[in-house]
């Protein structure tokens, strides 16, 4: 399979699954050593810290998550937003922006294609609110991933942590998911603010 089609067919299955990307939309250089292949479905467990986060703050305009536990910092690390997310909450399905609003962290997952995976739960009861006011569906299924197959391991970062380019996720290094996986339950609330 040629680069090209690969890029398509990871986008495909990305898209179907939730929450997609377009790493090589722009022109900059594309990075190297760009290949194929699927994360395995199982075998993503990480041990719990025995320091969980009572909370998760992503601040979009420093593209930042900060993970705290009793008003105090416990960690940090760089994220990618939605592909359009230069001011503003999502308003509707496919404006490939990152919502904005309190939310809980509903699952923990491995993925193929994302490596690790966390649903949040937008769009919740306002933001379904506004939508119907403007008649649109909110969407949904937005998460906190990691990072395509082919920078599994982490080459490619430089390149995919200093843009924008999910549908409206948030993404992290896969170093980075690693570590909120071990510090997160289920249930945690996430703020999202510009």
């Amino acid at each position: 399979m040629n680069k090209t089609n690969l890029v398509i067919a990871t986008s495909v299955a990305i898209l179907l699954s939730g929450c997609s990307f377009n790493l090589f939309g722009s022109k900059e250089s594309k990075p190297t050593g760009v290949r194929g292949g699927t994360y395995p479905s199982s075998g993503c467990s990480q041990a719990m810290s025995s320091t969980l986060a009572d909370k998760i703050v992503v601040d979009k305009s420093d593209r930042k998550m900060t993970l705290y536990k009793n008003g105090s910092v416990i960690g940090s690390m760089l994220v990618s937003l939605g592909e359009n997310d230069h001011k503003g909450a999502k308003v509707k399905r496919g404006d490939k922006k990152t919502p904005i609003g309190t939310y809980r962290i509903l699952d923990k997952r491995c993925h193929t294609v994302k490596y690790m995976a966390m649903t949040i739960s937008y769009p919740n009861a306002s933001d379904r609110a506004k939508a119907a006011q403007r008649g649109v569906d909110p969407g949904s299924m937005i998460t906190i991933h990691g990072q395509p197959n082919w920078n599994a391991d982490g080459h490619g970062d430089s390149y995919t942590l200093k843009k924008d380019w999910t549908e409206g996720c948030i993404a992290l290094s896969n170093g980075g998911m690693r570590e909120l996986w071990s510090k997160i339950k289920v249930g945690t609330p996430i703020i999202l603010q510009d």
